[in-house]
């Protein structure tokens, strides 16, 4: 076994298996992400936290692939960023090409 997969097993060994779920599909977005318009229509905290902060659940509306549908983010929000975010606000978005529904905000739009 090498050292980076010495590492990975300890990365992921101190990764609960939601936060796990999200890193993985960070990187699938980041690599594969279908660009798209995320409206914020609420937002509401889960009570779920990890290392990189807290987590929100917004309901939005997508635009920009295909028919225009609504969805529902799961997204971890560093401590304080969620003033970032309100109801209006549209975001630059990468979607699950596999499933439209999967998806991450990124900067405002």
């Amino acid at each position: 076994m090498g050292f980076m997969d010495k590492m990975k097993g300890t990365m992921s060994a101190g990764m609960s298996g939601s936060t796990a779920d999200y890193a993985q599909l960070a990187n699938k977005l980041a690599q594969s992400g279908v660009p798209c318009t995320a409206e914020i229509q609420s937002m509401d905290a889960t009570g779920q936290a990890d290392f990189s902060g807290k987590q929100y659940s917004f309901a939005v509306k997508v635009e920009g692939n295909g028919d225009p549908y609504q969805a529902t983010v799961l997204q971890f929000l560093p401590e304080g960023g969620e003033s970032n975010y309100n109801v209006g606000d549209r975001f630059q978005a990468k979607a699950d090409p596999d499933d439209p529904s999967r998806l991450l905000l990124f900067g405002k739009a």
